[in-house]
């Protein structure tokens, strides 16, 4: 492996399908590793292709299930099986408490706040966070290492736009955006704080991002139909989340 990349640890979106499991994604240069969401299942497939210990960081970003109920898990494994001593862990005030909900979780975790705007460094890579469209506190996140970047929207509506990640920081357009398209024509409806692959498709098309993987696909929809609905509107290359792949920035 060389570069800046991503591997899916889960894709399902809101909850996992037969076989599955739910959001999470390890970023990886070639030095540093981050698990970016914690969905349950995701723990299981992290260590086909690493050890916890080896995580430099995990990054949370918002307190649903889907994205952060994998935690406790991690806690008791690293803690009472594996004698971590220190995990650094990122996250919204919501990922905490909901976590926390179990017990105190600082004799473990080091938890590092953070918010829309906030900027962090794990090893040699960069990290920008910005609130999206969500109906809780949710970050969208953009990687940066070595002259590459990979942005991933984690979950929003149509109130947030790749341009927060891109334009609006003055950063150059992202060589991979990894996105929710949660939606097709057909279950499209404003009103749901999550877009389609169609959308998501456009706005990656509008910030000039050079691939896109379409991630968050609810059980019973065919990720072959986000990928054709997202195929027809992106100029880039396009594929759709498959457990285990990796994506190279």
């Amino acid at each position: 492996m060389s570069g800046l990349s991503v591997t899916v640890l889960g894709c399902s979106g809101s909850y996992a399908a037969v076989g599955e499991s739910c959001s999470g994604y390890l970023v990886r240069s070639d030095t540093t590793a981050l698990w970016v969401d914690c969905g349950p299942g995701t723990f299981a497939n992290l260590q086909c292709h690493m050890r916890l210990q080896t995580v430099d960081a995990l990054l949370v970003s918002h307190h649903h299930p889907d994205h952060c109920a994998e935690l406790p898990v991690v806690y008791n494994a690293a803690k009472y099986y594996m004698g971590m001593e220190h995990i650094r862990v990122l996250a919204t005030e919501g990922v905490r408490e909901v976590t926390e909900a179990y017990g105190d979780s600082s004799d473990l975790f080091g938890w590092e706040m953070v918010k829309d705007s906030s900027q962090a460094r794990v090893g040699d890579i960069d990290v920008l966070f910005s609130r999206t469209d969500h109906p809780v506190e949710t970050l969208a996140m953009r990687f940066e290492n070595d002259g590459k970047s990979i942005v991933y929207t984690s979950d929003t509506g149509r109130g947030w736009a790749l341009a927060a990640l891109s334009r609006d920081v003055n950063r150059p357009p992202p060589d991979l955006v990894v996105g929710e398209g949660t939606l097709l024509a057909a279950t499209d409806d404003p009103s749901i704080p999550h877009v389609s692959a169609a959308w998501l498709a456009a706005d990656a098309n509008d910030v000039g991002a050079r691939q896109l993987v379409v991630t968050h696909v609810p059980p019973g929809s065919d990720p072959e139909d986000h990928l054709a609905e997202a195929g027809e509107v992106f100029s880039g290359d396009v594929a759709v989340a498959r457990t285990g792949a990796s994506y190279f920035a």
